[in-house]
């Protein structure tokens, strides 16, 4: 009986670390959505007038397009690329963005290096088919990863632009509270357009904000 019961066991025990592998393996065929996940926040923070913008193509890098992103990537080598090592630099002078714009969060970071070693190139038309959930939105946890990758290198505190800012709960409450920030997200007219590139956020991450906002703009 008992040598039963612990055959059982293991047989339940190995299909149980078989499914993990399997959920995990699916994970990690998914495509990484370019069109979604890394060309917006690449724009947003470094596709800009008089940095990497088609214009300005500071360094010979236009960083507004796939093919002028993939100038800058090494495939198959995330770390070894040079858009990734400008990103981890920590020497002022040679980081991207430069300062005083606050570094690009780790996990955009951590997304890119993915992106390049799994090989997922110009994924596209991916963007509207991501399910968007707003019915019970977190601050911390749908908000302010949204602020990260998009605003806070610009709106960071000890020189946030046009005095805004978005990397604290307290400065996003401000903006959210005075309107200021659904505002310059919607690109509504007699607000600064935002993110500076004058491409808007996919409309799930606007409705993700608008919901936080019309909710209270709780610090949840």
């Amino acid at each position: 009986m008992k040598k039963y019961i612990a055959i059982t066991f293991i047989a339940l025990s190995s299909a149980m670390v078989l499914l993990q592998c399997t959920r995990r393996n699916e994970e990690d065929l998914k495509a990484i959505c370019f069109e979604a996940s890394i060309l917006p926040v690449i724009q947003a923070n470094c596709g800009t007038a008089g940095c990497h913008d088609a214009t300005t193509a500071a360094d010979g890098y236009d960083l507004t397009n796939y093919i002028g992103i993939m100038r800058a990537v090494k495939p198959g080598n995330g770390t070894g690329s040079k858009l990734v090592k400008v990103m981890l630099e920590t020497r002022p002078d040679k980081r991207m963005p430069p300062p005083p714009a606050a570094p690009m969060s780790q996990d955009f970071i951590d997304l890119v290096i993915k992106w390049i070693d799994k090989g997922d190139g110009n994924v596209v038309g991916c963007a509207s088919n991501a399910a968007c959930d707003t019915s019970s939105v977190s601050f911390a946890r749908d908000v302010q990863p949204i602020l990260n990758d998009f605003c806070v290198s610009c709106h960071t505190a000890g020189a946030p632009s046009g005095g805004v800012v978005l990397n604290t709960y307290n400065g996003v409450k401000t903006v959210a509270d005075n309107g200021k920030l659904i505002g310059s997200i919607s690109h509504t007219p007699g607000f600064s357009a935002m993110p500076p590139s004058g491409i808007k956020l996919d409309e799930c991450k606007l409705n993700t904000i608008k919901a936080w906002v019309n909710s209270g703009a709780p610090n949840n």
